[in-house]
């Protein structure tokens, strides 16, 4: 894989990303501001990625695939990196729009939205490659390889957001975050849908978790949620 000249940083970057596709017209801008953060090692472009024979410590961590990327083909065994697909606005109903990416941004998009998705994204991938063992709180137990999550030997169906939150509480027990730490870290942008975004899945997660009297997710009145042990 080739690191185009123009992405070059002096400084370890935190996150690698190597371009899938080609036609990066539409997301050049915010390509060259996520290279300046120096935060961002930009690899590529290639037509594809196979983490069998890619893999090594020069690895992305993100795999960013342009609206034209359908033909990329790359394994997603836990070696592999995470993958933001770009997508037009066209295509946010489409039924299957997480079946082979673990998130999405529409193009063209500003800069910093760019940015957040992809160093939140590298953020899960040095969580997965540090560990793939299961976290416990209390009865519930989340499975960050298998995106399986257990209360009390139960298995629970949960959303995609809503378990990406429950990761990130159980990852951080005992702290308290505001509402809008938690879309910043979660989501990955501010004010997506409004703060009321995070009280409808902490609800959620109440629901399906809270079980026979245990109390999980703590309120702090005008500041936000934590979890705690029970």
């Amino acid at each position: 894989m080739t690191l185009h000249p123009r992405f070059q940083s002096a400084t370890r970057p935190t996150a690698r990303v190597l371009l899938l596709g080609c036609g990066w017209d539409t997301l050049q801008s915010a390509l060259n501001v996520a290279a300046d953060t120096g935060a961002i090692e930009l690899m590529g472009p290639e037509p594809a990625y196979d983490a069998e024979t890619d893999y090594g410590p020069d690895s992305p961590a993100v795999l960013l695939l342009s609206p034209d990327a359908d033909g990329a083909v790359f394994s997603r065994d836990d070696a592999a990196p995470m993958v933001l697909r770009c997508i037009a606005d066209n295509e946010l109903a489409a039924p299957d729009i997480y079946e082979d990416s673990d998130d999405f941004v529409t193009v063209p998009c500003p800069p910093a939205e760019l940015i957040k998705r992809i160093l939140r994204l590298a953020r899960r991938f040095e969580r997965s490659a540090a560990s793939a063992e299961s976290i416990s709180v209390g009865g519930i137990t989340l499975n960050p390889a298998t995106y399986q999550v257990t209360a009390n030997g139960r298995p629970v169906d949960l959303a995609w957001l809503e378990f990406q939150l429950l990761s990130f509480l159980m990852e951080n027990v005992g702290k308290v975050f505001t509402r809008d730490q938690l879309l910043a870290n979660v989501w990955g942008v501010e004010n997506i849908g409004g703060t009321r975004t995070v009280d409808v899945h902490i609800r959620r997660l109440r629901y399906k978790l809270e079980i026979g009297g245990d109390t999980y997710f703590r309120t702090v009145k005008n500041v936000g949620y934590g979890m705690v042990e029970p």
